[in-house]
């Protein structure tokens, strides 16, 4: 008889235990453990004052983002090249680099910092745009000096560079591609300003010359 009590208890508790009756341990309780900087490097174009934002998150010990820590604090080794306010903007100075912006924060007594480097190269008379054959103008956006030139090479896709209704734009290029080998073709710019484009074929493809 007792041999079965003891039986029929076992199997009850293996029943339970099948069901979720176990116990479980509580979730791990997130602990501040790296602040992360992103972007980590950066590259500004032209001084002084272009700008880049940096945003810092703090990390758990699983590398997932943290909440209601707070605002980083930010800080320049180098502020004769970039400076950096409280929200994380840098701002050009000079060319030279690169250098080591910091974001610290102090979340239950526990300090993290992350960094990123930046470095401001001077601005060219000339730039290269790309017209994809996979439907973009690559880089999207480019820096030039007033008086400079871009030059856009073709890949086997036929695309346009039209320029949008901007006082000093220069002529549009019409519809080119390069079946064989790149074709390419150059517009210079006298004049300061932003000139934003398009390609009259492709609605999604859209690029922006900055001269400065």
């Amino acid at each position: 008889m007792r041999g079965s009590v003891v039986s029929a208890v076992a199997a009850l508790a293996a029943v339970l235990v099948g069901c979720g009756g176990g116990t479980t341990s509580p979730p791990p309780v997130p602990v501040f453990t790296t602040l992360q900087v992103t972007p980590d490097t950066a590259t500004l174009i032209g001084a002084p004052g272009t700008t880049t934002q940096l945003t810092a998150t703090p990390l758990d010990q699983n590398g997932s983002a943290m909440s209601g820590l707070g605002a980083a604090t930010w800080s320049s080794d180098d502020a004769a090249h970039a400076t950096v306010n409280s929200s994380g903007l840098v701002t050009s100075v000079a060319v030279g680099g690169p250098v080591t912006i910091t974001g610290s924060l102090t979340a239950s007594g526990v300090t993290k910092t992350g960094t990123s480097k930046v470095t401001v190269t001077a601005l060219s008379s000339t730039a290269a745009v790309t017209a994809e054959a996979a439907l973009a103008f690559s880089p999207a956006t480019v820096n030039i000096t007033a008086g400079g030139t871009v030059t856009w090479t073709f890949q086997s896709v036929a695309h346009t560079v039209t320029f949008d209704a901007v006082a000093g734009a220069p002529a549009n290029i019409g519809t080119a591609s390069s079946p064989v080998a790149s074709q390419a073709v150059s517009r210079m710019f006298p004049t300061a300003g932003t000139f934003t484009y398009h390609c009259l074929i492709h609605s999604q493809m859209t690029g922006t010359v900055v001269v400065h």
